[in-house]
Protein backbone atom coordinates (compact mmCIF):
# COMPACT_ATOMS: atom_id res chain seq x y z
CA UNK A 1 0.00 0.00 0.00
CA UNK A 2 3.04 1.93 0.71
CA UNK A 3 3.44 2.41 -3.07
CA UNK A 4 -0.01 2.91 -4.48
CA UNK A 5 -0.62 6.91 -2.94
CA UNK A 6 2.82 7.68 -5.28
CA UNK A 7 2.27 5.77 -8.32
CA UNK A 8 -2.07 7.44 -8.45
CA UNK A 9 -0.84 10.50 -7.77
CA UNK A 10 1.83 10.59 -10.70
CA UNK A 11 -1.04 8.87 -13.08
CA UNK A 12 -3.40 12.05 -11.72
CA UNK A 13 -1.06 14.28 -12.91
CA UNK A 14 0.06 12.82 -16.32
CA UNK A 15 -3.60 12.41 -17.13
CA UNK A 16 -3.49 16.37 -16.68
CA UNK A 17 -0.36 16.40 -18.77
CA UNK A 18 -1.96 14.36 -21.84
CA UNK A 19 -4.59 17.00 -21.59
CA UNK A 20 -2.39 20.02 -21.54
CA UNK A 21 -0.48 18.20 -24.75
CA UNK A 22 -3.98 17.06 -26.60
CA UNK A 23 -4.89 20.95 -26.55
CA UNK A 24 -8.00 20.75 -23.87
CA UNK A 25 -5.58 23.42 -21.93
CA UNK A 26 -3.56 25.96 -22.78
CA UNK A 27 -0.65 27.71 -20.88
CA UNK A 28 -2.63 30.05 -18.24
CA UNK A 29 -5.39 28.09 -18.12
CA UNK A 30 -7.19 27.18 -14.80
CA UNK A 31 -6.84 23.84 -14.20
CA UNK A 32 -9.98 21.83 -12.27
CA UNK A 33 -9.89 22.61 -8.26
CA UNK A 34 -9.26 20.35 -6.65
CA UNK A 35 -12.66 18.91 -5.21
CA UNK A 36 -13.40 18.68 -8.93
CA UNK A 37 -9.92 16.80 -9.73
CA UNK A 38 -11.62 14.19 -7.16
CA UNK A 39 -14.97 14.07 -8.57
CA UNK A 40 -13.32 13.71 -12.30
CA UNK A 41 -11.07 11.09 -11.36
CA UNK A 42 -12.59 9.49 -8.37
CA UNK A 43 -9.39 10.20 -5.76
CA UNK A 44 -9.26 11.37 -2.22
CA UNK A 45 -8.66 15.15 -1.20
CA UNK A 46 -5.21 14.08 -0.26
CA UNK A 47 -4.19 12.26 -3.38
CA UNK A 48 -5.67 16.02 -5.51
CA UNK A 49 -3.46 17.49 -3.81
CA UNK A 50 -0.58 15.78 -4.02
CA UNK A 51 -0.75 15.72 -7.78
CA UNK A 52 -1.09 19.24 -7.46
CA UNK A 53 1.80 19.39 -5.34
CA UNK A 54 3.83 17.20 -8.30
CA UNK A 55 3.02 19.26 -11.17
CA UNK A 56 4.13 22.45 -9.08
CA UNK A 57 7.60 21.19 -8.20
CA UNK A 58 8.10 19.83 -12.17
CA UNK A 59 7.28 23.45 -12.98
CA UNK A 60 3.94 22.61 -14.91
CA UNK A 61 1.15 24.23 -12.55
CA UNK A 62 1.50 27.62 -10.40
CA UNK A 63 -0.85 27.42 -7.64
CA UNK A 64 -2.53 31.73 -7.51
CA UNK A 65 -3.69 32.51 -3.83
CA UNK A 66 -7.55 32.17 -4.59
CA UNK A 67 -8.25 31.54 -8.04
CA UNK A 68 -7.18 27.76 -8.05
CA UNK A 69 -4.43 25.79 -10.02
CA UNK A 70 -3.01 27.47 -13.36
CA UNK A 71 -0.64 25.39 -16.32
CA UNK A 72 2.38 26.82 -16.77
CA UNK A 73 3.82 24.76 -19.17
CA UNK A 74 2.68 23.62 -22.92
CA UNK A 75 4.10 21.78 -25.73
CA UNK A 76 4.40 24.81 -27.48
CA UNK A 77 6.34 27.14 -25.62
CA UNK A 78 8.00 27.67 -22.36
CA UNK A 79 6.09 28.18 -18.91
CA UNK A 80 5.91 31.11 -17.29
CA UNK A 81 7.96 32.90 -14.92
CA UNK A 82 6.56 33.35 -10.76
CA UNK A 83 5.13 36.59 -9.74
CA UNK A 84 8.23 38.78 -8.73
CA UNK A 85 8.78 38.78 -4.94
CA UNK A 86 10.85 42.74 -4.45
CA UNK A 87 11.52 43.71 -1.03
CA UNK A 88 8.72 46.55 -0.15
CA UNK A 89 10.84 49.18 0.56
CA UNK A 90 10.97 52.94 -0.89
CA UNK A 91 14.59 52.92 -3.46
CA UNK A 92 16.37 55.49 -4.50
CA UNK A 93 16.29 54.87 -8.49
CA UNK A 94 19.87 54.63 -10.68
CA UNK A 95 18.82 53.40 -13.95
CA UNK A 96 19.14 56.51 -16.31
CA UNK A 97 22.82 55.96 -16.88
CA UNK A 98 22.82 52.57 -17.78
CA UNK A 99 19.51 52.82 -19.63
CA UNK A 100 20.78 55.78 -21.83
CA UNK A 101 23.75 54.13 -22.52
CA UNK A 102 22.31 50.65 -23.69
CA UNK A 103 19.58 52.42 -25.83
CA UNK A 104 22.52 54.30 -27.64
CA UNK A 105 24.16 51.46 -28.28
CA UNK A 106 21.16 49.34 -29.79
CA UNK A 107 20.87 52.27 -31.81
CA UNK A 108 23.77 51.28 -34.22
CA UNK A 109 23.19 50.36 -37.32
CA UNK A 110 23.36 46.51 -38.93
CA UNK A 111 21.86 45.10 -35.53
CA UNK A 112 19.28 42.52 -35.27
CA UNK A 113 16.99 44.53 -32.61
CA UNK A 114 15.44 41.89 -30.20
CA UNK A 115 15.04 44.29 -27.78
CA UNK A 116 13.84 47.15 -29.37
CA UNK A 117 10.06 47.90 -27.98
CA UNK A 118 9.52 49.47 -31.22
CA UNK A 119 6.87 48.48 -34.04
CA UNK A 120 8.15 47.26 -37.67
CA UNK A 121 7.86 49.56 -39.54
CA UNK A 122 5.65 47.31 -42.49
CA UNK A 123 3.50 47.53 -39.50
CA UNK A 124 3.06 51.51 -39.15
CA UNK A 125 0.65 52.95 -41.80
CA UNK A 126 3.45 55.03 -43.38
CA UNK A 127 1.67 55.71 -46.72
CA UNK A 128 -1.79 56.92 -45.77
CA UNK A 129 0.42 59.20 -42.54
CA UNK A 130 2.71 60.56 -45.40
CA UNK A 131 -0.44 61.26 -47.54
CA UNK A 132 -2.11 63.17 -44.68
CA UNK A 133 1.01 64.98 -43.76
CA UNK A 134 1.34 66.08 -46.98
CA UNK A 135 -2.49 67.16 -47.15
CA UNK A 136 -2.52 69.23 -43.81
CA UNK A 137 0.84 70.66 -44.40
CA UNK A 138 -0.80 72.13 -47.60
CA UNK A 139 -4.19 73.19 -46.65
CA UNK A 140 -2.59 74.57 -42.94
CA UNK A 141 0.59 75.60 -44.21
CA UNK A 142 0.51 78.83 -41.94
CA UNK A 143 -0.51 76.98 -39.08
CA UNK A 144 2.71 76.79 -37.85
CA UNK A 145 3.51 80.32 -37.67
CA UNK A 146 1.76 80.59 -34.05
CA UNK A 147 1.55 78.34 -31.43
CA UNK A 148 -0.87 75.43 -30.72
CA UNK A 149 -3.09 75.11 -27.60
CA UNK A 150 -0.99 74.06 -24.83
CA UNK A 151 -3.60 71.20 -24.19
CA UNK A 152 -3.40 70.37 -27.94
CA UNK A 153 -5.13 70.97 -31.27
CA UNK A 154 -8.70 70.66 -30.81
CA UNK A 155 -9.63 68.21 -33.88
CA UNK A 156 -7.07 65.88 -32.74
CA UNK A 157 -8.83 66.20 -29.43
CA UNK A 158 -12.02 65.76 -30.50
CA UNK A 159 -11.30 62.51 -32.43
CA UNK A 160 -9.09 61.12 -29.15
CA UNK A 161 -12.66 62.00 -26.86
CA UNK A 162 -14.54 59.89 -29.26
CA UNK A 163 -12.59 56.69 -29.36
CA UNK A 164 -12.40 57.05 -25.30
CA UNK A 165 -16.23 57.21 -24.88
CA UNK A 166 -16.54 54.42 -26.98
CA UNK A 167 -14.17 52.21 -24.79
CA UNK A 168 -16.25 53.21 -21.91
CA UNK A 169 -14.28 56.11 -20.63
CA UNK A 170 -16.79 59.42 -20.32
CA UNK A 171 -14.41 62.45 -21.99
CA UNK A 172 -14.71 65.39 -23.81
CA UNK A 173 -12.13 67.05 -25.42
CA UNK A 174 -11.45 69.95 -23.22
CA UNK A 175 -10.59 67.07 -20.68
CA UNK A 176 -7.69 65.47 -23.18
CA UNK A 177 -4.09 67.25 -23.22
CA UNK A 178 -1.53 66.41 -25.96
CA UNK A 179 2.18 65.44 -25.53
CA UNK A 180 4.79 64.59 -26.76
CA UNK A 181 4.64 61.38 -26.45
CA UNK A 182 3.78 59.10 -23.32
CA UNK A 183 6.65 59.36 -21.53
CA UNK A 184 6.31 62.94 -21.61
CA UNK A 185 2.71 62.44 -20.08
CA UNK A 186 4.39 60.28 -17.48
CA UNK A 187 6.52 62.73 -16.41
CA UNK A 188 4.11 65.25 -16.61
CA UNK A 189 1.55 63.03 -14.31
CA UNK A 190 4.69 62.55 -11.54
CA UNK A 191 5.20 65.87 -11.81
CA UNK A 192 1.88 66.97 -10.87
CA UNK A 193 1.47 64.56 -8.13
CA UNK A 194 3.81 64.43 -6.00
CA UNK A 195 7.01 66.40 -4.76
CA UNK A 196 10.75 65.60 -4.34
CA UNK A 197 11.60 62.84 -2.11
CA UNK A 198 8.15 61.10 -2.54
CA UNK A 199 7.27 57.55 -3.05
CA UNK A 200 5.65 55.90 -6.12
CA UNK A 201 4.22 52.50 -6.30
CA UNK A 202 5.32 50.67 -9.23
CA UNK A 203 5.18 46.75 -10.88
CA UNK A 204 7.95 44.51 -10.30
CA UNK A 205 9.51 44.77 -13.25
CA UNK A 206 8.83 47.95 -15.28
CA UNK A 207 9.07 49.48 -17.96
CA UNK A 208 12.44 51.59 -17.84
CA UNK A 209 11.25 54.67 -19.23
CA UNK A 210 9.01 54.85 -15.73
CA UNK A 211 12.19 54.50 -13.58
CA UNK A 212 13.98 57.16 -15.51
CA UNK A 213 11.04 59.86 -15.13
CA UNK A 214 10.95 58.84 -11.15
CA UNK A 215 14.62 58.95 -11.29
CA UNK A 216 14.79 62.66 -13.04
CA UNK A 217 12.06 63.97 -10.26
CA UNK A 218 13.99 62.97 -7.28
CA UNK A 219 11.60 60.37 -5.87
CA UNK A 220 11.71 56.80 -4.91
CA UNK A 221 10.27 53.36 -6.27
CA UNK A 222 8.26 51.06 -4.07
CA UNK A 223 8.20 48.07 -6.07
CA UNK A 224 4.75 45.91 -5.81
CA UNK A 225 4.86 41.75 -6.20
CA UNK A 226 3.42 41.41 -10.50
CA UNK A 227 2.11 38.20 -11.95
CA UNK A 228 3.36 37.78 -15.27
CA UNK A 229 0.15 37.10 -16.77
CA UNK A 230 -2.71 38.81 -13.95
CA UNK A 231 -0.47 41.93 -13.38
CA UNK A 232 -0.11 43.89 -10.00
CA UNK A 233 -0.69 42.07 -6.99
CA UNK A 234 -3.67 44.49 -5.68
CA UNK A 235 -3.90 42.91 -2.30
CA UNK A 236 0.10 43.69 -1.61
CA UNK A 237 -0.59 47.29 -3.09
CA UNK A 238 -3.07 47.81 -0.38
CA UNK A 239 -0.99 46.68 2.27
CA UNK A 240 1.96 48.69 1.11
CA UNK A 241 -0.54 51.91 0.58
CA UNK A 242 -1.06 51.18 4.15
CA UNK A 243 2.55 50.97 5.25
CA UNK A 244 4.08 52.96 3.37
CA UNK A 245 3.66 56.99 2.75
CA UNK A 246 2.87 56.68 -1.19
CA UNK A 247 1.91 59.23 -3.16
CA UNK A 248 1.43 58.28 -6.54
CA UNK A 249 1.21 54.79 -8.36
CA UNK A 250 2.33 54.26 -11.57
CA UNK A 251 0.47 50.74 -14.07
CA UNK A 252 0.46 49.35 -16.82
CA UNK A 253 -3.00 47.43 -16.47
CA UNK A 254 -2.88 46.66 -20.08
CA UNK A 255 -0.07 44.34 -21.94
CA UNK A 256 2.47 45.76 -19.64
CA UNK A 257 6.01 46.59 -20.32
CA UNK A 258 8.02 44.05 -20.45
CA UNK A 259 5.93 41.28 -18.96
CA UNK A 260 2.69 41.47 -21.38
CA UNK A 261 0.35 40.82 -18.54
CA UNK A 262 -3.01 42.14 -18.40
CA UNK A 263 -5.02 42.92 -15.05
CA UNK A 264 -8.51 41.18 -15.49
CA UNK A 265 -11.76 43.66 -15.91
CA UNK A 266 -13.17 42.25 -12.64
CA UNK A 267 -10.22 43.50 -10.90
CA UNK A 268 -10.14 46.85 -12.25
CA UNK A 269 -12.76 48.22 -10.89
CA UNK A 270 -11.29 47.14 -7.45
CA UNK A 271 -8.01 48.31 -7.95
CA UNK A 272 -9.37 52.10 -8.83
CA UNK A 273 -11.28 51.47 -5.25
CA UNK A 274 -8.33 50.82 -3.20
CA UNK A 275 -5.99 53.69 -5.24
CA UNK A 276 -9.40 56.12 -4.16
CA UNK A 277 -9.74 55.05 -0.91
CA UNK A 278 -5.90 55.63 -0.13
CA UNK A 279 -6.42 59.19 -1.58
CA UNK A 280 -3.11 57.96 -3.93
CA UNK A 281 -3.01 58.84 -7.76
CA UNK A 282 -2.95 56.36 -10.51
CA UNK A 283 -1.26 57.21 -13.60
CA UNK A 284 -2.13 54.42 -15.81
CA UNK A 285 0.13 54.11 -19.04
CA UNK A 286 -1.99 52.25 -21.75
CA UNK A 287 0.49 52.77 -25.06
CA UNK A 288 -0.49 48.94 -25.87
CA UNK A 289 -3.92 48.99 -25.81
CA UNK A 290 -5.09 48.89 -29.16
CA UNK A 291 -2.78 45.68 -30.26
CA UNK A 292 -5.04 43.19 -28.12
CA UNK A 293 -4.85 39.80 -30.04
CA UNK A 294 -8.90 39.28 -29.27
CA UNK A 295 -11.62 41.43 -30.64
CA UNK A 296 -12.37 43.14 -27.58
CA UNK A 297 -9.65 45.40 -26.48
CA UNK A 298 -9.51 45.40 -21.86
CA UNK A 299 -11.43 48.85 -20.87
CA UNK A 300 -8.95 51.40 -19.20
CA UNK A 301 -9.39 51.61 -15.41
CA UNK A 302 -10.12 55.00 -15.99
CA UNK A 303 -13.82 53.81 -16.95
CA UNK A 304 -13.89 53.39 -12.67
CA UNK A 305 -12.45 56.67 -12.22
CA UNK A 306 -15.52 58.28 -10.57
CA UNK A 307 -13.35 61.64 -8.26
CA UNK A 308 -10.50 62.26 -11.40
CA UNK A 309 -8.25 60.82 -9.26
CA UNK A 310 -6.57 58.39 -12.46
CA UNK A 311 -4.75 60.01 -14.86
CA UNK A 312 -4.94 57.87 -18.22
CA UNK A 313 -1.80 58.76 -20.39
CA UNK A 314 -1.55 56.90 -24.07
CA UNK A 315 0.05 57.64 -27.06
CA UNK A 316 0.31 56.29 -30.99
CA UNK A 317 4.06 55.70 -30.55
CA UNK A 318 3.17 51.92 -30.72
CA UNK A 319 0.10 51.91 -32.91
CA UNK A 320 0.98 54.75 -35.86
CA UNK A 321 4.78 55.97 -35.74
CA UNK A 322 6.85 56.62 -32.88
CA UNK A 323 8.92 59.33 -34.91
CA UNK A 324 5.50 61.13 -34.71
CA UNK A 325 6.27 61.70 -30.78
CA UNK A 326 2.43 62.41 -30.47
CA UNK A 327 0.92 61.16 -27.07
CA UNK A 328 -1.95 62.36 -24.78
CA UNK A 329 -3.28 62.56 -21.58
CA UNK A 330 -6.60 62.99 -19.19
CA UNK A 331 -5.36 64.64 -16.41
CA UNK A 332 -8.37 64.12 -13.85
CA UNK A 333 -8.43 66.81 -11.59
CA UNK A 334 -4.95 67.91 -12.07
CA UNK A 335 -5.57 69.52 -15.49
CA UNK A 336 -4.55 72.63 -14.63
CA UNK A 337 -1.64 72.29 -13.08
CA UNK A 338 -0.83 69.44 -15.65
CA UNK A 339 -1.35 71.84 -18.51
CA UNK A 340 0.67 74.36 -16.89
CA UNK A 341 3.37 72.55 -16.28
CA UNK A 342 2.98 71.27 -20.36
CA UNK A 343 3.52 75.26 -21.25
CA UNK A 344 6.40 75.58 -19.29
CA UNK A 345 7.67 72.57 -20.52
CA UNK A 346 7.70 73.62 -24.23
CA UNK A 347 4.29 75.68 -24.55
CA UNK A 348 2.83 73.28 -26.93
CA UNK A 349 3.02 70.36 -28.83
CA UNK A 350 4.00 70.11 -32.79
CA UNK A 351 1.32 71.14 -35.03
CA UNK A 352 0.83 69.29 -38.48
CA UNK A 353 1.39 66.20 -36.93
CA UNK A 354 -1.87 66.41 -34.59
CA UNK A 355 -3.67 67.47 -37.68
CA UNK A 356 -2.87 64.39 -39.46
CA UNK A 357 -3.80 61.93 -37.00
CA UNK A 358 -6.69 63.81 -36.50
CA UNK A 359 -7.54 63.38 -39.85
CA UNK A 360 -6.55 59.52 -40.10
CA UNK A 361 -9.01 59.11 -37.19
CA UNK A 362 -11.56 60.86 -38.56
CA UNK A 363 -11.62 58.16 -41.53
CA UNK A 364 -11.39 55.48 -39.19
CA UNK A 365 -8.41 53.93 -40.63
CA UNK A 366 -6.16 53.39 -37.89
CA UNK A 367 -8.78 51.15 -35.96
CA UNK A 368 -8.56 48.85 -39.26
CA UNK A 369 -4.34 49.02 -39.25
CA UNK A 370 -4.67 48.01 -35.49
CA UNK A 371 -6.56 44.80 -35.98
CA UNK A 372 -4.25 43.70 -38.67
CA UNK A 373 -1.36 44.00 -37.06
CA UNK A 374 -2.48 42.40 -33.87
CA UNK A 375 -2.91 39.58 -35.56
CA UNK A 376 0.50 39.16 -37.22
CA UNK A 377 1.79 40.40 -33.89
CA UNK A 378 0.25 37.19 -32.52
CA UNK A 379 1.85 35.37 -34.53
CA UNK A 380 5.15 36.27 -34.24
CA UNK A 381 4.46 35.71 -30.39
CA UNK A 382 3.74 32.53 -30.83
CA UNK A 383 6.70 31.81 -33.02
CA UNK A 384 8.88 33.93 -30.90
CA UNK A 385 7.95 31.40 -27.76
CA UNK A 386 8.38 28.50 -30.14
CA UNK A 387 11.69 28.89 -30.62
CA UNK A 388 12.71 30.38 -27.05
CA UNK A 389 11.22 26.96 -25.88
CA UNK A 390 13.45 25.18 -29.02
CA UNK A 391 16.71 26.98 -28.18
CA UNK A 392 17.40 28.07 -25.03
CA UNK A 393 18.72 26.32 -22.17
CA UNK A 394 16.58 24.12 -19.82
CA UNK A 395 14.88 25.93 -17.02
CA UNK A 396 13.93 29.24 -19.26
CA UNK A 397 10.85 30.76 -18.83
CA UNK A 398 8.80 33.15 -20.86
CA UNK A 399 5.48 34.85 -20.52
CA UNK A 400 2.25 34.62 -22.57
CA UNK A 401 1.17 37.98 -23.63
CA UNK A 402 -2.78 38.37 -24.81
CA UNK A 403 -0.94 41.79 -26.63
CA UNK A 404 1.63 44.02 -27.61
CA UNK A 405 5.09 42.78 -29.14
CA UNK A 406 7.36 42.29 -25.81
CA UNK A 407 7.72 39.11 -23.72
CA UNK A 408 10.17 38.69 -20.58
CA UNK A 409 12.38 35.85 -20.29
CA UNK A 410 13.73 34.40 -17.23
CA UNK A 411 16.75 32.34 -17.66
CA UNK A 412 18.44 29.93 -15.53
CA UNK A 413 19.95 31.64 -12.60
CA UNK A 414 23.53 31.12 -13.76
CA UNK A 415 22.94 33.44 -16.88
CA UNK A 416 24.22 36.83 -16.22
CA UNK A 417 21.99 38.74 -18.58
CA UNK A 418 24.33 42.08 -18.59
CA UNK A 419 26.99 39.43 -19.61
CA UNK A 420 24.68 38.19 -22.44
CA UNK A 421 23.84 41.61 -23.95
CA UNK A 422 27.64 42.57 -24.36
CA UNK A 423 27.67 39.16 -26.35
CA UNK A 424 24.85 39.33 -27.80
CA UNK A 425 26.22 42.77 -29.38
CA UNK A 426 29.58 42.05 -30.42
CA UNK A 427 27.61 38.96 -32.28
CA UNK A 428 25.25 42.26 -34.15
CA UNK A 429 22.07 40.85 -31.71
CA UNK A 430 20.82 43.55 -29.24
CA UNK A 431 18.39 42.60 -26.30
CA UNK A 432 17.39 44.02 -23.24
CA UNK A 433 19.27 43.10 -19.46
CA UNK A 434 16.50 42.80 -16.68
CA UNK A 435 18.52 45.26 -14.35
CA UNK A 436 16.83 47.75 -16.19
CA UNK A 437 13.32 47.18 -15.46
CA UNK A 438 14.00 47.27 -11.10
CA UNK A 439 14.93 50.32 -9.10
CA UNK A 440 16.35 47.57 -6.82
CA UNK A 441 18.68 46.34 -9.64
CA UNK A 442 16.81 42.44 -9.55
CA UNK A 443 16.38 40.50 -12.93
CA UNK A 444 20.01 40.08 -13.49
CA UNK A 445 18.97 36.76 -15.39
CA UNK A 446 16.22 38.04 -17.63
CA UNK A 447 15.59 39.75 -21.09
CA UNK A 448 13.43 41.61 -22.48
CA UNK A 449 12.57 40.31 -26.30
CA UNK A 450 10.34 41.65 -28.55
CA UNK A 451 8.59 40.69 -31.90
CA UNK A 452 8.12 44.17 -33.39
CA UNK A 453 10.93 45.18 -35.20
CA UNK A 454 12.53 41.94 -36.26
CA UNK A 455 11.04 38.31 -37.58
CA UNK A 456 11.21 35.36 -40.29
CA UNK A 457 14.50 33.51 -40.78
CA UNK A 458 16.67 36.84 -39.30
CA UNK A 459 14.49 36.64 -36.23
CA UNK A 460 15.05 32.56 -35.87
CA UNK A 461 18.94 32.40 -36.36
CA UNK A 462 19.37 35.71 -34.08
CA UNK A 463 17.20 33.55 -31.41
CA UNK A 464 19.28 30.46 -32.08
CA UNK A 465 22.76 32.48 -31.09
CA UNK A 466 21.04 33.88 -28.58
CA UNK A 467 20.19 30.47 -27.02
CA UNK A 468 23.29 29.03 -27.64
CA UNK A 469 25.25 31.68 -25.97
CA UNK A 470 22.96 31.53 -22.51
CA UNK A 471 23.11 27.46 -23.05
CA UNK A 472 27.20 27.86 -22.60
CA UNK A 473 26.56 30.44 -20.09
CA UNK A 474 25.03 28.15 -17.67
CA UNK A 475 26.32 24.85 -19.06
CA UNK A 476 23.31 23.55 -18.92
CA UNK A 477 21.70 21.32 -21.86
CA UNK A 478 18.98 23.25 -24.35
CA UNK A 479 15.41 21.46 -24.59
CA UNK A 480 16.06 18.58 -26.41
CA UNK A 481 12.12 16.94 -26.68
CA UNK A 482 11.37 20.82 -28.19
CA UNK A 483 13.98 21.10 -30.15
CA UNK A 484 12.73 18.55 -32.52
CA UNK A 485 9.54 18.79 -31.76
CA UNK A 486 8.42 20.94 -34.97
Amino acid sequence: MAQKAPWLYQQVASALLESAASGVYQPGDRLPSVRRLCEQYEISLATAVQAYAWLQSQGHVEARPKRGYFLTVGESGPGEPATSRPAEQATPVNVAQLAMSLVHEARQSGLVKLGAAVPDASMQPLGPLSRALAGVSRRHYRAPSSYEDASGNALLRKQIARDMRELGCPCRPEDIIVTNGCLEALGLALASTTSRGDSVAIESPTYFGILQAIESLGLRAVEIPTHPRDGIDIDALAQALVRQPIRACVLQPTFHNPLGATIAEENRQHLAHVLSAAEVALIEDDVYGPLSYSRRRPRPVKVWDEQGGIIYCSSFSKTVAPGLRIGWMLPGRWFETVRYRKFLDNISTAIHPQLALAELLARGSLERNHRRVATRYQQRMAQLREWIARYFPAGTRATNPDGGFVLWVELPGNVDSLALYQQAMQQGIAITPGILFSAQAQYTHHIRLSCGAVEGETARRAISQLGRMATEMCDIPAHKKNRHSR
